[in-house]
């Protein structure tokens, strides 16, 4: 008698875990689509006060010049002066 009471108790929680499992998820804004910011190239949004110094919103040239020089400064073999190993 209890292992027939422990089955049909195992039986009704895997049936409650299939059916909490299979249920739809809530939509979180109603079926709008995306809600987040607009799609726009990383040099187009610049300006504002985390503006890096050389940088000018919307020209391309100038963005990657600053990432350029950031990338060549976070180079350990570059600031440690080893030359040789920083190619």
């Amino acid at each position: 008698m209890a292992l027939r009471g422990k089955l049909i108790l195992s039986g009704a929680f895997a049936g409650l875990i299939l059916v909490t499992g299979c249920s739809p998820l809530e939509d979180a804004n109603n079926g709008k689509g995306y809600a987040g910011k607009a799609d726009t190239p990383a040099f187009e949004t610049g300006g504002g006060q985390y503006t890096a110094g050389g940088f000018k919103a919307g020209d391309k040239e100038s963005w990657q010049e600053t990432l350029n020089v950031r990338a060549k400064a976070q180079n350990e073999y570059v600031r440690t002066g080893d030359s040789a190993k920083a190619q």
